[in-house]
């Protein structure tokens, strides 16, 4: 049994090789909203066994406790690479406002796009456990917690509620565990979280003006251009919101061994309260958008806005090309359980039920400066439930073949979803390998597949204010991810 008293060569051979792990870990992103894919192994068992497993240091993310099953020093670094299949189907005709060339939808027209740079992305982790005792063992993780990544085509129905949308949350855990009994393990972490939010939409002028007045300001405006008393409505124009923030939390966590072949690992998370979360609104603008902007500062507006319940004044401000954004967040709560059972030498079987309570959590943006609404999507989310089974089967003395499936039920209904959120029922598949050269390494290869199933959108018809919810669309918005995975488990 080999604790900290190991050469100071061997410990300064594990920092370095930290160190140089931690430096890419800053870009930790992934798909879905909250991230279970922590590990190459994980990926590969579809998440089972999370909290009680421990075939990896990963598992400080899912249940402290089980640190206390590693003996040597471990240093995990995963690598690995997302796809995202980005699609919207119109199911109706005239399908969202009108392009600056007179394009609507129609009914069954696809919308796609699975070509660019940002259709894939690296997602790079880091995981340390270090024996201290042989009752006490101490972590460390630097990871993406949770994330979403969309990218609709520019020209879809739907991109004045959003085009692209860019979640990144990425946590660094400080845990321990810590060996009560023979059977009995308890441990804790401390968390730091990172937030950042990338929301890009195509403003339409001429919708959110036809929301803004009464019927017929639209046609109004235009006769005034025409009459050289007015500019003419701006055609469409990008606008962008990026939100950063940071929080504290915490995890508790229990592992049970009532056999050698048999653990049972739970552990809560309570919720994530993001705090000072701001950035900043950017609307991109043009002669004519500041022509018309202008416009609403007085002119015709400043005389009859008034009449027909227009603040043109405040209209205008709203339209500023920088303004500073702020939004509060919460993150859902989280309890889990897994069951890790070594049924022969050559078989584990694992499974895991997840909580996560998401009805706290909610869709607002402000502005800093005067506290008015930039936008309020209701989502009415709920709990999310999610259930896996997985594992392990050693093919040969150095070799062992991962597989899983799980499911999970989606946290908004047809009536709410937005194309940015298109969150449905899921379902993960799984597989993958270990090769274990030496005592001392082991490197892993997974695959893995997020299969969304379709989402209605465009029938959330609360979004306030109304000039800001983008047109009316209908349509199916499909999101699926690919996941191939790469680690490397060096222990010393």
């Amino acid at each position: 049994m080999v604790f900290l008293q190991q050469s100071s060569l061997r410990r300064a051979c594990a920092v370095a090789f930290s160190i140089t792990a931690f430096s890419l870990s800053q870009q930790a992103y992934a798909g879905g909203t909250a991230n279970d894919n922590q590990s190459t192994m994980g990926i590969a068992t579809a998440g089972a066994g999370q909290a009680a497993e421990a075939s990896d240091a990963s598992v400080i993310f899912f249940n402290p406790a089980a640190l206390t099953r590693f003996k040597r020093i471990e240093v995990l670094n995963v690598a690995s690479i997302a796809t995202f299949d980005n699609d919207y189907t119109s199911t109706q005709d005239n399908d969202g406002p009108p392009t600056d060339d007179g394009r609507q939808g129609s009914k069954g027209e696809f919308f796609s796009r699975k070509d660019g740079y940002d259709s894939a992305l690296f997602i790079p982790g880091l995981f340390v456990a270090i024996p201290v005792s042989p009752k006490l063992v101490v972590g460390f993780s630097a990871s993406g917690s949770h994330g979403l990544l969309t990218r609709y085509r520019e020209d879809y129905p739907g991109r004045g509620s959003g085009r692209e949308s860019d979640l990144k949350v990425t946590r660094l855990n400080l845990g321990f565990g810590y060996k009560l009994t023979p059977t009995l393990s308890i441990g804790a972490n401390g968390s730091y979280e990172r937030y950042f939010q990338s929301i890009k939409l195509r403003v339409n002028f001429r919708d959110a003006v036809s929301k803004l007045g009464p019927p017929g300001t639209t046609a109004a405006l235009d006769g005034a251009a025409a009459a050289g008393l007015a500019p003419p409505i701006p055609g469409e124009t990008d606008a962008k919101l990026r939100i950063f923030g940071w929080a504290f939390n915490a995890q508790a966590g229990l592992l049970w061994e009532p056999t050698d072949r048999t653990r049972i690992g739970a552990s809560y998370r309570p919720k994530t309260r993001f705090n000072g979360n701001q950035g900043e609104l950017t609307i991109n603008e043009n002669a004519d958008t500041a022509a018309f902007r202008e416009f609403l500062n007085g002119g015709l507006v400043t005389a009859t806005g008034p009449i027909l319940g227009i603040n043109g004044p405040q209209a205008a401000g709203d339209l500023e090309p920088n303004q500073q954004a702020r939004q509060s967040v919460i993150f859902p709560d989280e309890f889990r359980i897994s069951l890790f059972h070594h049924y022969s030498p050559k078989l584990d079987l694992m499974a895991t039920y997840t909580y996560q309570d998401y009805t706290e959590t909610f869709l607002r943006y402000e502005r800093v400066s005067n506290g008015r609404l930039i936008e309020d999507v209701p989502q009415d989310f709920k709990v999310a439930h999610a259930y896996r089974v997985g594992l392990n089967y050693k093919a040969f003395k150095r070799l062992t073949v991962h597989a899983g499936y799980g499911m999970e039920n989606g946290v908004v209904g047809d009536d709410l979803r937005i194309p940015i959120l298109p969150d449905n029922d899921r379902r993960f598949y799984g597989v993958g390998a270990s090769f274990t050269p030496s005592r001392d390494t082991t490197v892993s290869v997974a695959y893995g597949i997020i299969d969304v199933d379709a989402s209605a959108v465009g029938n959330n018809d609360q979004v306030t204010p109304r000039e800001v919810s983008g047109g009316e669309f209908k349509g199916i918005a499909d999101l699926d991810a690919d996941f191939v995975s790469f680690s490397l488990i060096q222990k010393f």
